[in-house]
């Protein structure tokens, strides 16, 4: 048995077209002393949300109806539709096909863990998001993450 960390004083919006694994994954966060959760079922009430909120981190399910999950993190990452574009965003999917994990890489997934989501797994990649921060650099009004590798060798 895994001890849950603890991530006091930080706020999720966690988006999930499923009530039942948005249940399930904000049993894993309060677990980890996540305890301001707010939910969204789709993009509209995700945008509401984001922008009401100011989450510090947000937990997005690439797989919502109508391309939802890569809309919503293009919006996110556009300078443009988002007042908060640095936002540490940790992507679910479903099925990690290869097309798939590289268009989340690229639209500037933080982190991408694929479901079901053990809470020890959705752990690590928090801790990863939290106590490894990534460095970003903007292009014609987008954020975009510097690849792991570049920016760990980077003065």
């Amino acid at each position: 048995m895994h001890i849950a960390p603890s991530f006091p004083n930080l706020s999720v919006l966690l988006i999930d077209a499923s009530p039942h694994y948005r249940r399930i994954i904000r049993t894993m966060l309060y677990q980890a002393q996540l305890h301001r959760i707010f939910e969204a079922a789709d993009l509209p009430s995700a945008a509401a949300i984001f922008i009401q909120k100011q989450p510090n981190i947000v937990i997005l399910d690439w797989d919502l109806p109508d391309n939802g999950g890569p809309k919503c993190l293009s919006a996110i990452r556009s300078q443009k539709t988002s007042p908060f574009a640095k936002a540490p965003v940790l992507v679910m999917m479903e099925r990690a096909d290869k097309r798939s994990v590289v268009q989340a890489a690229k639209l500037g997934a933080h982190e991408i863990i694929i479901k079901p989501i053990s809470p020890n797994n959705l752990w690590v990649h928090l801790s990863g998001i939290i106590n490894i921060p990534r460095k970003y650099r903007e292009t014609a009004g987008v954020v975009t993450l510097v690849p792991r590798a570049i920016s760990n060798n980077m003065f």
